[in-house]
């Protein structure tokens, strides 16, 4: 009986998720953020963009330590979130820690997409969609054309990440019909296939 119970509750866990919505991580708020940092690890980016890679974590100014900020610009008073990306001893490009941005923190790159833009990269990012993250945007842009592969890594592992945590795409000033239709428009094999071979799919 106890058995039957606790299986059925289980089961019927998933199910209540729109009841307990309020409880659910929201897209790159500072919880998140440090799902995304562990996502990161778990990619091929901390030797990509190593040394022995691209080279991006002696990038814009900064040798061995990046910090990347990351908003929604659609989304208002939106608290922003960094990412601090350091060189181990290997020369990996390892995420340190991730949290809420202080405004008083020095930073090397900001991206900014709005909420739809970040469900429409989570399938796939190349050169012709860099205008779409240009607004807001902090960082020397020729290295960002060199890195447009890992890119797409990074937003496929973004929005992997964001479908596993179920998390909430709400927030004030989004449209949210348009991040409704783009989010079910996810094509979950094309992000797979980014991701393929990396320990984020295990």
């Amino acid at each position: 009986m106890l058995k039957s119970l606790l299986l059925s509750s289980t089961i019927a866990l998933p199910l209540s998720f729109t009841a307990t919505a309020h409880a659910a991580p929201k897209l790159l708020d500072g919880g998140f953020a440090k799902s995304v940092c562990d996502g990161w690890n778990k990619t091929s980016l901390p030797k990509k963009v190593g040394r022995a890679g691209s080279g991006w974590v002696d990038s814009a100014g900064s040798k061995g330590k990046q910090v990347v900020v990351i908003n929604r610009r659609d989304c208002v008073g939106w608290k922003k979130v960094q990412l601090v990306i350091e060189a181990n001893e290997q020369g990996d490009a390892v995420c340190k820690s991730a949290g809420l941005h202080k405004a008083s923190d020095s930073f090397q790159w900001k991206f900014e997409p709005t909420t739809e833009q970040w469900a429409d990269f989570t399938d796939g990012f190349g050169a012709l969609k860099m205008p779409g993250i240009m607004k807001g945007f902090v960082g020397p842009y020729g290295t960002a054309m060199k890195n447009i592969g890992n890119f797409e890594v990074f937003f496929a592992m973004v929005g992997f990440t964001a479908l596993k945590e179920n998390v909430n795409w709400e927030c004030k000033g989004a449209d949210m019909e348009d991040v409704k239709e783009e989010v079910a428009d996810i094509d979950k094999a094309d992000m797979r296939a980014t991701l393929k071979g990396m320990a984020i799919l295990k």
